[in-house]
């Protein structure tokens, strides 16, 4: 693992130098059309996120998500639509992904990290396809938080495999389905959440399913800034790709920033 790049932390510490007063809270803003920033940085990964709309930014909005993401594996690119109200939200779009060294994969029962790092096809390059609905339900002393998605892996050629790079599963196309539930308990008047998240995920055609299991925790520093860690390893799994098998160990920061006042 890399530390967070030099050049990330000189724009958020210009980023936040630039603030020179308190953010009113997101969902207490006035409902206006805007452009708004959010980005996501930590080890070996960059992703910022471009939204244009109409509403609360970063709160209850209608509009468009622009997604490039930037890692040690490759470079994708989302886009889609996005309604955020208050209590859930729902996303669809595309994302397109290039990677730098894998590669597709043949088909086989079960595959470990050295299978999906063979490079022994052509270079991996697909687009999924994407919906999403969650819900952030306040309950008891903090929040439950569900989400369902379903995913359509195009561009991969006809009888291989794919490693798909954000579902963190191998994927015999088309179809791949995600379930997550968890719930976080907040202290400090919100500053910090924290709690455990346990996920589904699976591959209809390879009669698959990965169970994952770990937890999150969130630090508001600011109106502006949050820290973020996220641990859900896979615990039952037909492919023992070990971390890249879920998001384990994801340590960053977030960024949110938006037009007007």
């Amino acid at each position: 693992m890399t530390l967070l790049p030099t050049a990330t932390l000189v724009l958020l510490h210009g980023l936040l130098a630039s603030e020179e007063r308190a953010v009113t809270p997101w969902p207490r803003q006035p409902a206006r059309w805007f452009a708004a920033l959010e980005i996501d940085a930590g080890f070996l990964y960059l992703r910022p996120r471009f939204e244009f709309g109409h509403g609360k930014p970063h709160s209850s909005w209608v509009g468009l998500d622009l997604n490039p993401i930037f890692t040690d594996e490759g470079i994708a690119g989302y886009a889609g639509l996005r309604i955020a109200q208050p209590y859930w939200h729902l996303r669809a779009g595309g994302r397109a992904w290039y990677t730098f060294y894998r590669t597709f994969l043949l088909p086989q029962y079960s595959f470990s990290v050295e299978d999906i790092e063979q490079q022994i096809g052509p270079r991996s390059r697909f687009l999924t396809w994407e919906a999403e609905l969650g819900a952030d339900l306040p309950l008891g002393p903090g929040e439950l938080e569900a989400e369902v998605a379903g995913s359509y892996v195009t561009r991969v050629p006809d009888g291989l495999f794919v490693y798909e790079e954000t579902l963190r599963v191998v994927v015999d196309p088309p179809w791949v389905w995600r379930a997550r539930l968890g719930y976080l308990w907040e202290y400090f008047s919100h500053t910090l959440q924290l709690g455990p998240v346990v996920e589904l995920a699976g591959v209809p055609r390879r009669e698959a399913v990965v169970l994952r299991a770990g937890g999150l925790v969130r630090i508001t520093l600011s109106g502006h800034l949050e820290a973020r860690g996220t641990f859900i390893p896979p615990i039952v799994t037909r492919d023992p790709l070990g971390t890249r098998g879920g998001d384990a160990f994801l340590v960053g920061i977030r960024y949110r920033w938006a037009t007007g006042p």
